[in-house]
């Protein structure tokens, strides 16, 4: 059996679990935590192959939705509103505001620079990282990152040098 087929197998297995352990923290990490140790790969190449195989299988990557919005809305009463919806209704939601993101960002892009883009996807990106490691909300964990950001010069710094380094790349 190739990889792709037995990460295929592993995410209809996981997929499947009726009564899914509320204790799993996050769905996806869970499911690619099992293709990283029965596969033996490292964690990059286990999570691009659990994308890939999502990707072209529309069917399984349906079903692995449906179970990650059950384990973390369903049964941690979150976003229930958002669960209740049809799929439809809930791809429109989602694209309208991916959509207004975009346009957001795109203008601030206009009116404040590159520069100020780059350090607002970087924050981003940092406090979505922060929340998913200790497995808090997402403004808790912003809220963590500008205390540190005030509290510790060194890390400004380390991000002015990032964007500067993006910035060279160009």
């Amino acid at each position: 059996m190739d990889v792709k087929s037995k990460v295929r197998d592993i995410i209809s297995r996981e997929v499947s679990i009726k009564d899914m352990d509320a204790r799993v923290e996050c769905f996806a990490c869970h499911v690619m935590y099992k293709v990283m140790h029965e596969c033996n790969l490292d964690e990059a190449t286990a999570a691009d192959l659990l994308s890939q195989v999502l990707s072209e299988d529309s069917a399984l990557n349906e079903r692995f939705i449906q179970a990650m919005e059950y384990l973390h809305l369903y049964t941690r009463a979150r976003a229930l509103w958002f669960y209740s919806k049809e799929r439809i209704e809930k791809d429109s939601y989602l694209t309208m505001h991916v959509k207004n993101a975009i346009a957001e960002i795109e203008h601030e892009a206009r009116e404040y620079g590159k520069d100020a883009m780059l350090r607002r996807l970087l924050l981003s990106y940092l406090s979505t990282y922060i929340a998913q490691i200790i497995g808090m909300d997402l403004h808790a964990s912003t809220e963590e990152l500008y205390y540190l950001l005030r509290k510790k010069g060194e890390l400004e710094q380390e991000i002015g040098k990032m964007i500067e380094g993006i910035k060279l790349k160009e």
